[in-house]
């Protein structure tokens, strides 16, 4: 049973730490920052690989909101928690984890270079080929729905209630999220939780 939406990329830990690596490799080369700025959420992770292999001790968080469900943005980016430091005369890599349309990474650039630091660039793990803003440094490019591995369970359950309508076994249910790359362990522990809170 194919699912409809975007094409999912499913992401191991190892297949993402080993990106991360590779994209502080190719920042290491050429570039050193004073202070690294995590996109929340899901820069959160790539900020503290990276901030251990630049050996940078300067690591804030800004929290922006864009999409709402799987292959469905928001009509615009907005920072929903603001830099709570101090930016002045540093040299600030932005960190996420993908730049789809870059809306975010615009906001997030503009609002730190309108603070005063020194210099802002820009390292994300992926890019999507129709991104309009300028990227500094990524590893691969991907037309794909990346689904990290600190949002399966989230993904999963959205996929699941779609599939609620097709009236579906759980054996196909299980068999489709399988194909579409998930852990069919995790899967099947996820359909059988929602299976037990209906019955609360």
């Amino acid at each position: 049973m194919e699912e409809e939406g975007p094409e999912l990329w499913v992401l191991s830990w190892d297949e993402f730490y080993w990106d991360i690596f590779d994209l502080g490799c190719r920042i290491r080369e050429s570039y050193r920052p004073s202070m690294i700025v995590a996109v929340a959420r899901g820069g959160w992770v790539v900020g503290r690989i990276i901030s251990d292999l630049l050996s940078v001790d300067k690591v804030a968080s800004i929290g922006v909101k864009f999409y709402e469900e799987v292959g469905k943005r928001g009509r615009k980016p907005e920072i929903v928690q603001p830099l709570s430091v101090s930016v002045e005369g540093e040299d600030v890599l932005v960190v996420d984890d993908v730049a789809d349309t870059g809306e975010t990474l615009a906001l997030v650039r503009d609002s730190i270079e309108s603070m005063g630091p020194s210099g802002v660039r820009v390292a994300v793990v992926y890019k999507k080929p129709w991104c309009r803003v300028r990227v500094d440094y990524y590893v691969r490019e991907t037309n794909k729905w990346v689904v990290f591995p600190y949002e399966q369970r989230e993904t999963i359950e959205y996929l699941l209630v779609k599939m609620e309508r097709k009236n579906l076994e759980r054996r196909e249910v299980v068999e489709a999220l399988a194909a579409m790359g998930f852990d069919r362990e995790l899967v099947e522990r996820l359909v059988a939780e929602m299976e037990s809170v209906r019955k609360v």
